[in-house]
């Protein structure tokens, strides 16, 4: 169990990350969803995905970094959240908003694994 603990986060974060890579990557070379897109949003989610990648490393190899980083990650995404529900509504595709809601309760599990785990 304590292995478990240990590297699901690091998983977590890696698969997060992945994943808006993929979507941020899509949209930049061309993709078009079939909603508004703000045109910023891509690059955001793409450059911060790979960012991600840093505290999943640090999660990984259990870094003295590591919360400090996903701390930092978390917050980022919650003012983009928070952003895009404020600034930028009614201009944001609800699928949009939808995904960085992901991002910020998947960060918020990561998160609370790193407490349980203390």
């Amino acid at each position: 169990m304590s292995a478990i603990l240990t590297k699901l986060p690091s998983i977590l974060a890696f698969l997060v990350g992945a994943m808006s890579i993929v979507a941020g990557g899509m949209v930049i070379r061309g993709w078009r969803p079939g909603y508004s897109i703000l045109s910023w949003l891509p690059v955001y989610n793409f450059v911060f995905g790979l960012l991600t990648l840093i505290p999943a490393v640090l999660l990984w190899v259990n870094s003295r970094y590591a919360l400090t980083a996903s701390i930092v990650t978390f917050g980022i995404h919650t003012i983009v959240l928070l952003l895009l529900l404020t600034v930028f509504r009614g201009q944001v595709a609800t699928q949009s908003i939808g995904a960085m809601a992901f991002r910020v309760i998947v960060w918020i599990v990561i998160l609370a694994l790193l407490w349980f785990r203390r």
